[in-house]
């Protein structure tokens, strides 16, 4: 509800026709597909030429869906497995296929969303776009996921583990292959979201004290994994107009802004800040006037018009 999706799109729009020679990818995690709704167009999981911008590609995927397609194909590997098995012990068989099942369970949080970007270290390796402005689902399961990395991976190698049981069986042999790419997929993700010289976090937030301290949970996390957030987008500034109301919502939103300014400033963090608009921002037009209107916020509290990427 901070207008993550709205910011992703304005810059991606922004990034594509301030460098028309460089292909850019906005691709989206949210499940709820919002990306399309802020360019007014449905973008699905491939769309070339959003905005009416030749160079601007878009895709959503649902990490969940995706992903419960992913438990559904092993459920069906391991029940066909277990059913084509005949001889040895049929209660140590039982427990293998009751163990496996409860795996594909107990999946760890925010690993359908990292498993869901293979997609993009595909592409990354295809050399294909030059930039990739990725909107994350605002549901901190990939920061957390990015904190503990060896959970995922443990369960994918307790997974494997039970199949080398079964090694000599054909159906085994692609439910491990399938794993095998599933975890180099994910520990290629992680070397590329945990890169500072590839991949940058932009913050998004919104004037209000309980956004503030999300925002600052936020950057803590990320400086454990050694990738800074260096800009912060606060939406939803209040302009300063006659009205007497609006002048003292303002005057509240600036004070949260200030206590931003204080708690980001020894994190070198450029501020930028971004007006309420009248309007939902959808389509190009909308996209492109939104991003015209953030400015930069100095260290004195004053703002400056953001120049273009």
């Amino acid at each position: 509800g901070v207008g993550n999706t709205t910011a992703a799109a304005a810059f991606a729009l922004a990034l594509a026709q301030a460098n028309p020679e460089k292909k850019v990818l906005v691709f989206s995690t949210d499940p709820a597909h919002s990306l399309s709704d802020s360019f007014n167009e449905e973008i699905g999981e491939s769309k070339h030429g959003i905005g009416g911008t030749k160079n601007l590609d878009g895709m959503e995927i649902d990490p969940g869906k995706w992903f419960e397609d992913l438990k559904t194909r092993y459920r069906t590997w391991t029940d066909e497995l277990f059913e084509s098995l005949s001889g040895g012990s049929r209660m140590e068989i039982k427990f293998d296929r009751e163990a496996m099942r409860e795996l594909v369970e107990l999946t760890p949080p925010g690993i359908d969303e990292i498993a869901a970007l293979g997609t993009i270290s595909d592409l990354v390796d295809s050399e294909r776009y030059h930039t990739f402005v990725l909107d994350t689902a605002p549901t901190g399961h990939l920061i957390r996921f990015l904190e503990l990395p060896q959970v995922a991976l443990s369960w994918i190698r307790t997974f494997m583990k039970l199949l080398l049981k079964y090694k000599d069986v054909m159906r085994a042999n692609q439910v491990a292959e399938e794993l095998v790419a599933l975890s180099k997929s994910i520990k290629k993700v992680l070397a590329l979201l945990t890169d500072p010289e590839r991949c940058e976090f932009i913050g998004v937030a919104i004037p209000e004290r309980m956004s503030l301290e999300e925002t600052v949970d936020l950057a803590r996390s990320l400086e454990k994994l050694n990738v800074p957030l260096r800009k912060l987008l606060i939406n939803g500034v209040v302009p300063v107009e006659k009205c007497r109301f609006c002048k003292a919502r303002r005057a509240m939103q600036d004070e949260v802004i200030g206590e931003f300014q204080t708690k980001f400033r020894r994190r070198s963090v450029e501020l930028f800040i971004a007006p309420q608009q009248p309007h939902e921002i959808m389509g190009a037009e909308d996209l492109g006037e939104h991003f015209k209107s953030w400015e930069k916020v100095s260290r004195n509290g004053a703002t400056a018009q953001r120049k273009a990427p």
